[in-house]
């Protein structure tokens, strides 16, 4: 259901006018079957189909206009009898739209509630910035269009040297504001096309597509900066060492971007911490 709820998501325009033009079918096979046998209620699907891709007005829309079908049709076929619209047909007809509407108003929420769901499910709680999960599709994805399109892929990783400290002496409530200052701050010290994200505890990535090495020298220099700049601000005893592996042609695979990066903080690490390795691969 999830898959093909994404599929109608993916295709939202061709969702749409298909659901409009079985809206129209159905209606008048209503017309031409009569009481005998109703099918105006098989709208609903496709009535939740335009409400999960579309807007809520839209749905809304689309429900009244199923609603006014059913009248034309209870009115002018079913009571041949007697022409016109009375007052039962009149309250026949609130009744569907009401039908109608609490059906998209309950998919409506459960459409609210299931894209709030994703984002958080994609989303680091502590600092807003993607979790691995989330950073490792969007970094398969970049490295597949930037193998397309011929252009580098670049990966930084980052670690902070000495949080433990500041955990230890100042106190996790400390701690987490350091790390939102981190978020920040990178945030701020990117390009808009880039994407940073918090792979857990101290740890960020940066992912900057079609990067060379020397536009990465120039926003890892500048992500450097801005990071010293705040943890001098606060008086947070912290630096940096980072990674950042230049592909140009990156593997497909997320686990594999980041180990090249990984492998060069640990060399920063090793030596003496708060610095820069690049590696063009």
């Amino acid at each position: 259901m999830e898959r093909m709820l994404d599929v109608c998501t993916a295709h939202r325009q061709l969702t749409i006018l298909i659901a409009c033009i079985f809206c129209v079918v159905i209606g008048l096979l209503d017309i031409v079957l009569g009481n005998e046998f109703p099918v105006s209620s098989l709208c609903l699907p496709f009535v939740v189909a335009i409400c999960w891709v579309a807007s809520l007005q839209t749905a809304i829309v689309l429900s009244l206009l199923c609603a006014v079908a059913w009248i034309i049709d209870d009115a002018f076929y079913l009571n041949s009898s007697s022409p016109g619209v009375t007052m039962a047909e009149l309250w026949h007809t609130g009744v569907h739209a009401s039908f109608f509407l609490v059906v998209v108003s309950v998919v409506w929420r459960l459409r609210c509630a299931y894209e709030r769901e994703r984002m958080f499910a994609r989303i680091d709680s502590l600092t807003g910035l993607l979790n691995i999960t989330a950073f490792n599709d969007t970094a398969e994805r970049e490295a597949a269009r930037c193998r397309r399109s011929n252009s580098p892929l670049t990966v930084a990783f980052i670690d902070c040297d000495n949080f433990k400290a500041v955990n230890d002496t100042l106190g996790h409530r400390t701690g987490d504001r350091l790390l939102k200052a981190i978020a920040k701050t990178l945030c701020l010290s990117v390009r808009e096309m880039d994407a940073v994200g918090r792979l857990g505890g101290d740890e960020f990535a940066l992912l900057l597509p079609e990067a060379s090495q020397e536009q990465a020298e120039v926003i890892i220099s500048r992500v450097r900066e801005r990071l010293n700049e705040a943890m001098e601000a606060e008086k947070w005893p912290v630096t940096f060492s980072i990674g950042v592996a230049v592909y140009h042609q990156p593997e497909l695979d997320a686990d594999a971007l980041l180990h090249g990066a990984d492998k060069l903080m640990y060399d920063v690490k090793r030596s003496a911490k708060d610095g820069v390795a690049f590696e063009v691969r």
